[in-house]
């Protein structure tokens, strides 16, 4: 589980770069997004596949968490379209570009801390904590984007809001891979 969660870091990153950069090196970037994402969709089945031989705990594990892992996928995949629509023609303006950015960092950092954190089998915990001021970082975008209406384009806020729904999501999926390794290890047969 904690390789998924590196390789859905690894995406989102990705998709950060083409959102947050918009240069030359876009196309690269997409491309390698559109990898990372048929490796992470990979991975998560594989991950459902081996516990499908095995028993009922590793079975419900991997169906959760290739529920989850397929929509930071779908979600992932979402902030790169949106990125690759605007990349240089329309970027987001300053004032929504900058929570919109900062919401990506503090996403991308609280999974890169559930992988750790699974991988360690740390209690997971600490990165549902982290999870509650991503979503502070959603609801002050979300107010930003009410509040500057008339001075942010429609199209612009639309675009902004979804993409820091996108990030919220994503980082409550990995927090949820995080609680449902800890289930597994908690429920080991004997224990």
């Amino acid at each position: 589980m904690a390789h998924v969660l590196r390789l859905a870091h690894d995406a989102l990153r990705l998709a950060t770069a083409v959102l947050v950069g918009s240069g030359p090196g876009a196309e690269r970037e997409m491309a390698e997004l559109a990898r990372a994402l048929v490796d992470l969709r990979n991975s998560a089945d594989d991950l459902g596949e081996a516990s499908g031989a095995g028993d009922l705990r590793s079975l419900l594990a991997g169906l959760y968490v290739g529920q989850d892992v397929g929509r930071i996928v779908l979600l992932t995949g979402q902030v790169g379209d949106i990125a690759w629509e605007r990349r240089s023609a329309h970027p987001l303006p300053e004032a929504v570009r900058r929570p919109v950015r900062d919401m990506g960092e503090a996403c991308l950092g609280l999974i890169g801390r559930t992988s750790d954190v699974v991988a360690l089998s740390a209690p997971h915990g600490v990165v549902g904590r982290e999870l509650a001021g991503i979503s502070r970082r959603q609801e002050a975008l979300s107010r930003l984007l009410m509040e500057g209406e008339g001075t942010v384009r429609a199209a612009d806020a639309v675009d902004a809001a979804v993409i820091g729904r996108c990030y919220e999501e994503c980082a409550y999926r990995a927090v949820a891979v995080a609680r449902q390794a800890a289930v597994l290890r908690e429920t080991v047969p004997g224990k």
